[in-house]
């Protein structure tokens, strides 16, 4: 998006040097730019912006360069375009790009001779335009907004699904936390179009319509409270506040692996370099994932 608006921003008779901290935008735009032509874009992440900037870059008469500059590194251009990304993430609605280019820069398909049976399929399943999916999109947000009170940071959708498959996490939980995610367990309002099983639609201990918040955090059944208060006796609490737990926070707990660290710190710790810092994040993704999945094996023993 920088580059699109710095190519915008000059004239195209005028020499323009870009800086960047991003050796991935540099790369696609001079390296990997041919071969992902050929290839029809299919499987490029972020396309349509790569091709708006390279017909930009095209339209241009004179010299473009790039170069690459460390970032976090005090470079005043490259802090003031950090603090303008964030506040544009946290941006209540997003802005609007033209990123339309005309017919004759934009390529169509890919070449015969790149493509594959793998590369050909790929590209048929971008084409196709998913369902909405409401429960999975609600509950993207809840954990985006639960991770972002808690570290600071703001995730993306992509993160989070990514964050789903830390190794930190065990493969049967990752399935439990998948499913979670789309909201596909047969608990709750499932039940209720079934006459015969209408009954399953409450909790037992409760009597409440279940959901995942219900069981993992909500219902009065002893286990519940108990195993949460095993856990946090667990967390040693000269590293970090133990979080306030919700759905959002469990469903996102792979994020805190690599981001907690620049999250909030008790005022007795001095810098982020303290060793009683170093894997605090992965040791709350395990506590965490674990006792989550812990509750909601014990929830279904006790009523399948």
């Amino acid at each position: 998006m920088a580059v699109i608006i710095a190519v915008e921003a000059t004239p195209t008779f005028q020499p323009l040097e870009i800086s960047t901290d991003s050796k991935y935008v540099i790369n696609g735009l001079t390296t990997h730019l041919g071969t992902w032509e050929d290839r029809g874009w299919i499987g490029i992440k972020n396309a349509p912006l790569f091709k708006k900037a390279a017909h930009l870059l095209r339209k241009r008469t004179a010299p473009t360069s790039f170069r690459w500059v460390k970032g976090h590194d005090g470079i005043e251009g490259n802090e003031e375009s950090d603090r303008l990304a964030k506040e544009g993430a946290v941006k209540d609605t997003e802005d609007r790009i033209d990123l339309t280019i005309p017919v004759e820069f934009d390529t169509q398909g890919a070449k015969l001779n790149t493509l594959t049976q793998a590369l050909a399929y790929r590209g048929i399943k971008e084409s196709q335009h998913p369902a909405p999916r409401p429960t999975t999109e609600r509950n993207l947000q809840i954990t985006r907004e639960a991770i972002h009170d808690y570290t600071g940071h703001l995730e993306t959708d992509g993160s989070i699904w990514i964050s789903l498959r830390k190794k930190e996490i065990q493969t049967k939980i990752r399935q439990f936390l998948y499913k979670a995610m789309h909201g596909t367990q047969k608990i709750g309002k499932y039940w209720t179009p079934i006459v015969t099983h209408a009954y399953r639609e409450h909790c037992r201990t409760c009597g409440l319509t279940e959901n995942m918040e219900h069981i993992l955090l909500k219902c009065r059944e002893p286990a519940v409270r108990i195993i949460w208060t095993r856990t946090e006796q667990a967390w040693p609490t000269d590293l970090l506040e133990w979080p306030r737990l919700s759905l959002g926070l469990i469903l996102g707990s792979g994020c805190l692996a690599n981001k907690i660290e620049n999250g909030p710190r008790p005022q007795n710790e001095n810098g982020l370099n303290n060793p009683k810092r170093k894997g605090r994040g992965r040791l709350a993704t395990i506590l965490i994932t674990e006792a989550a999945h812990l509750i909601w094996v014990l929830r279904c023993e006790r009523v399948i």
